[in-house]
Formats: C-alpha cells, sequence, structure tokens
C-alpha cells in the first residue's frame, strides 16, 4: 500500500510539471503574437521614418549687373538681415554712364519747357536720396574696416547700418515716385517724348549705379562664401547662398505603404539626430505627387525583363511647429527621424 502510494506521487509531479510548461509555452506563444500585432497597428497608426531631412528656404546671391568687386562686407557663417550690405562692385563705369544719362535728361527737359517740371522735380528728388545712400555706404565701410577681427558689431557700426537702412527706403521711394512722374499723362510731341527717353535712361542709368551695392535679399546665414576683392561677377551668376531664418521643415521620405493614412494637417513628432533628447512637434504640410525616384535624373526603367519590385518612397514635407531654441541652432540637411499620429484630425487650411 505504502510502495504504490510513493510510485504514483512522481508520475502526478511529472504530468504537472509537462502541464506547467505546455501552460508557459502556451503564454509566451500569445504573449509574441499578441506584442506583434500591437507592434504592426502601432506601426500603421503612427508611421515613422528615419530617412528625414531638415530644409529650409535658401536664397542664391547673384549681382544684377557686371563688373568687379571691390569691397566684401560679410564672411561665411555669418548672420545677416534683410537688406544689409554684401559685398560693392567698383562704379567707375556706372558713374560715367549716370552723367551721360543726367546730361540727356537735362538737355531734354529745357527743350520740353514747362512740361518737363514734374519730371525734372522727381529727377532732382532721386539724385538727392542716391546721394544720401552713398554717403550712408560709406560711413557703414568705414564702420566695418575700423573693426577687428572677431568682435562684435560696434555702437557706430550699427548707427551707420541703420542709417543705411533708411537711406535705402528712401531712395526707394524716390525712384518708385520718379516712376511715376514718367507714367504721368503729358502732351505727345518731339521734345516731350525725347523728355519720356532720356527720363527712362536716367531712371536705368541711376538704378544700375546702385546695384553696385549688392544687398541681402532676405535674413538669415551666411553660407558657401568665397568671394574676394577684385573678382569678376557677371549678372545673374549666383555666388553664395543665404539661408533664410524664417520657417523650417523635414521632408521625410515615407514608404508608400504608409501613406494610406497620412494627411495634411496631421501632428507629427520630430526628433534631430544631432541635438539627442530633443524633441519638436510638427504639422504635416503636404505629401509629394511623385516618388523620389520620378524626379532623379535617370528615373528607373521599370519596362525591362530584369524588373524586381522595390518599395517607392514619397517625399512628404512636415513642418516644423516648435520655436526654435537659439543654443540649438537647426541645421539645413539634418538628419531626422519623423512620426505621424495619423489619428489626430487635420487642422484646417492644410494643403
Amino acid at each position: 500500500m505504502n510502495q504504490d502510494a510513493s510510485t504514483t506521487t512522481p508520475v502526478r509531479a511529472k504530468t504537472n510539471a509537462a502541464s506547467w510548461r505546455w501552460i508557459a509555452l502556451f503564454v509566451v506563444l500569445a504573449a509574441t503574437i499578441g506584442g506583434v500585432l500591437l507592434y504592426w497597428r502601432h506601426t500603421t497608426i503612427y508611421p515613422s521614418t528615419d530617412n528625414a531631412y531638415t530644409g529650409a528656404d535658401v536664397v542664391r546671391v547673384a549681382p544684377q549687373i557686371n563688373g568687379v568687386v571691390a569691397h566684401v562686407y560679410v564672411q561665411d557663417d555669418e548672420k545677416v538681415a534683410n537688406g544689409d550690405p554684401l559685398f560693392d562692385l567698383d562704379a567707375t563705369l556706372y558713374d560715367a554712364a549716370l552723367r551721360n544719362a543726367r546730361a540727356q535728361f537735362d538737355a531734354a527737359a529745357s527743350a520740353a519747357g514747362t512740361a518737363a517740371d514734374a519730371l525734372k522735380s522727381a529727377a532732382d528728388t532721386l539724385e538727392q536720396k542716391r546721394a544720401a545712400l552713398e554717403d550712408a555706404i560709406g560711413k557703414y565701410r568705414a564702420a566695418k574696416d575700423a573693426e577687428k577681427p572677431g568682435e562684435a558689431p560696434s555702437e557706430a557700426t550699427t548707427a551707420a547700418l541703420k542709417s543705411w537702412h533708411e537711406a535705402l527706403q528712401a531712395f526707394d521711394d524716390a525712384e518708385a515716385a520718379f516712376a511715376k512722374a514718367q507714367d504721368a499723362k503729358i502732351t505727345v510731341t518731339t521734345p516731350t517724348t525725347q523728355l519720356r527717353s532720356a527720363a527712362a535712361q536716367l531712371d536705368k542709368a541711376t538704378h544700375d549705379r546702385v546695384q553696385t551695392h549688392v544687398t541681402a535679399p532676405g535674413s538669415g546665414w551666411i553660407t558657401n562664401m568665397s568671394l574676394r576683392p577684385g573678382a569678376i561677377v557677371q549678372a545673374g551668376t549666383p555666388l553664395f547662398a543665404i539661408v533664410e531664418d524664417g520657417e523650417w521643415w523635414v521632408d521625410a521620405n515615407f514608404k508608400e505603404t504608409d501613406l494610406a493614412r497620412i494627411r495634411p494637417g496631421q501632428k507629427a513628432t520630430i526628433t534631430i539626430d544631432m541635438y539627442p533628447g530633443l524633441t519638436l512637434d510638427g504639422v504635416v504640410d503636404s505629401i509629394s505627387a511623385g516618388s523620389g525616384a520620378s524626379f532623379s535624373v535617370l528615373p528607373p526603367e521599370n519596362a525591362t525583363g530584369n524588373w524586381v519590385k522595390v518599395t517607392q518612397r514619397f517625399p512628404v514635407r512636415v513642418k516644423i511647429a516648435t520655436a526654435p531654441d537659439p543654443n540649438k541652432p537647426l541645421r539645413l540637411g539634418a538628419s531626422s527621424s519623423v512620426t505621424i499620429d495619423t489619428t489626430s484630425q487635420p487642422e484646417q487650411g492644410a494643403k
């Protein structure tokens, strides 16, 4: 009787152990399947990609006229504001052209008599504002040259820069007034026709003379700058660029299988590789109408016998909504990661 009981106990223990092992295996299998399903569901609702790069508006700086560089005011990576002087061109030939145009205009105005009074007054004001502009750039050049390399802008430089902006605005107003005076109705005679022609030539010569001072077309950072005095530049040829400090965005390249739920206006989360731990808020701005490969220099040739199906990626532009941290400035082309919340409601006005 005791021997049978002792034999049954180990058998029952082995049976219970085997049952627990099966139960544990089933739990692990169920947890694995559940985890995979949850991960699949999460990636469907919150698609993400690390194939993303920061972007901003970039303006290529190019002179409107030909010439030889006489003076350079900025250096690479320097911050500039809209209208700040960048460099000057030699104005010798443009001064000569302006004097000739002014002489032709004075002769035509004298021949036209009182009919030229309005145009002559506007031309005089334009020349006064241009002279004031030259005086302002001269003071700014002197203050800039007096600074030592690496020093912060002095009070003299700041004041001269402010005077330059004011003089530039006054000249723009005078130029607009002179253009309006040229468009005013006037009795058509031979002298007045010649007056209009001379006024147009004076307008162009004055504009070209002022364009010897090349200014920043926007606020931002100078980049790829290697211009030096003595260089010969051509009109319309880009010399360097300005990365504007306005809106920033991320161009994220999502797989085509992720696009089904993505809509403009949805919220997104952005991380920048160069700043670990920094998370930025974003909003989906637009979705490209074509894949990245479609706009390449050599698009793929799919109508061939050795075709292999490859998942395509489509650029999705995500605007950065978080205000930039001065201590962590954004850089053009920085590697990023983007996750989109497809459950969020698209904002009004999204593309």
